[in-house]
């Protein structure tokens, strides 16, 4: 699969219209800089809920949760200095709870009200609730933003024994965090196996296999069914699917089954939405001069298509660029190969690509003990997906791969499976 590339927009340059951007974490940021950075000389305004300095996302399953309360300035996604400097507002602590897209006018959780010539949606995604009987616990910790993270992270000190529902990268993350910080952990995840719906079945056993060698006890086709509370635990119930049920005790419990794209205020104005805001390739949404970007964001051109919304910190770079360029009537970049990344104990994965659901993996090692790649190609033999596990040089080149076309499939499993081939050759192939 390859990139998508937009035409050149014909619309006007915006620079001096007034633009507000609703939430400030990295799609938001990094939105409302690349606007300055193209020549924008109108009022930028970040309207966030969240109190303080916005914080860097990906830390906070892992370094966040290990740091002390004093070093939270080292994870500020920019410093006070920086929205002076760009002459950038910031209103933190404030919610938008209405916006009319015909009025281009919004209102304020305290009554006011402000205009726009252009509007972004950043809102993100907020957690998914626990469906089952006791999901809605106060003391169940869910991680999301940065006011999650610091409550996981009072309540972690404490902690003796913490049990994981959801098996993805959020809740592996944390896993391992917990394990560092020397706690009982315990992940419990529904499906056959750790981060079925993200990682090939080969990374999922490579991760599980590095958790248990850490201590930490997986459970695999386990359905929680309830969660209750007595004075001094938790308990979890659970079963398998052979109907084998138990009951699990725990002083910390974390839920991390996935997210909600937090699409509220496009719903109320009237906006198209679906699995997210509904965009064009531009990240246009269905009312005219308001925009979508980052995890509510559901493009129906580009990558996916139009059928995933893709949740990651490149995906809100990627959308925050295009989006300013949309608006300041600039030709707009192509949509990019997604890439991820994820820290565990001393393993550092970096994938590129999209695991099929049905797919065929080499397994590929390093140059270097401990390095590891996993190559993923779909049903009809193109290389849709690489995992790479310290091994920064399988990534890049299998981005490289991924962002170029190759119509006569010369990239194969064979080739990859090779150990006598170069992997930096294949760079430089015609």
């Amino acid at each position: 699969m390859t990139a998508s590339t937009p035409t050149q927009l014909s619309q006007p340059a915006s620079q001096h219209k007034d633009i507000i951007i609703i939430g400030a974490s990295h799609a938001g940021i990094a939105c409302a800089e690349r606007l300055r950075k193209l020549g924008h000389e109108g009022s930028i305004t970040v309207i966030d809920r969240l109190k303080g300095l916005p914080l860097e996302r990906p830390p906070l399953s892992k370094a966040f949760l290990k740091s002390a309360e004093s070093d939270e300035t080292a994870f500020a996604l920019r410093s006070e200095s920086w929205f002076a400097d760009n002459q950038i507002t910031l209103m933190a602590g404030v919610t938008v709870t209405q916006i009319a897209p015909q009025d281009h006018q919004l209102t304020l959780d305290n009554g006011d009200t402000l205009g726009w010539h252009q509007l972004v949606l950043a809102t993100g995604a907020y957690p998914r609730p626990l469906p089952i009987s006791g999901g809605d616990n106060k003391n169940i910790m869910m991680l999301r933003h940065p006011v999650d993270a610091r409550a996981l992270r009072s309540k972690l000190n404490a902690a003796k024994h913490v049990i994981i529902i959801g098996g993805g990268y959020i809740g592996l993350e944390v896993a391992a965090s917990a394990r560092t910080l020397g706690k009982e952990v315990s992940v419990i995840e529904a499906a056959d196996r750790l981060l079925a719906r993200v990682a090939s079945a080969e990374a999922s056993a490579y991760f599980q296999a590095l958790h248990q060698a850490n201590g930490v006890a997986i459970h695999t086709q386990a359905q929680v069914s309830g969660i209750a509370e007595t004075e001094t635990k938790m308990q979890v119930l659970i079963g398998d699917n052979k109907a084998n049920n138990a009951t699990m005790d725990a002083d910390l419990i974390v839920a991390g089954i996935g997210v909600i794209p937090d699409m509220d205020l496009a719903a109320k104005a009237g906006l198209s939405t679906g699995n997210g805001v509904l965009t064009d390739a531009f990240y246009r949404s269905s009312a005219a001069d308001i925009y979508a970007i980052g995890d509510v964001a559901l493009p129906a051109h580009g990558y996916t298509n139009g059928t995933i919304r893709l949740e990651s910190v490149h995906h809100a770079q990627m959308s925050a660029d295009i989006a300013a360029q949309s608006m300041m009537g600039q030709a707009a970049d192509a949509h990019e190969t997604p890439w991820f990344w994820s820290e565990q104990y001393d393993v550092r994965l970096q994938s590129a690509g999209l695991v099929p659901a049905d797919h065929d993996t080499v397994r590929r090692e390093g140059r270097r003990q401990g390095q590891v790649s996993f190559w993923s190609f779909s049903a009809n033999g193109k290389l849709a997906a690489v995992e790479a596990l310290n091994d920064s040089q399988a990534y890049m080149v299998g981005r490289h791969l991924l962002s170029s076309p190759d119509p006569e499939n010369r990239i194969t499993k064979a080739l990859i499976a090779d150990p006598a081939t170069e992997l930096k050759t294949l760079m430089k192939r015609p």
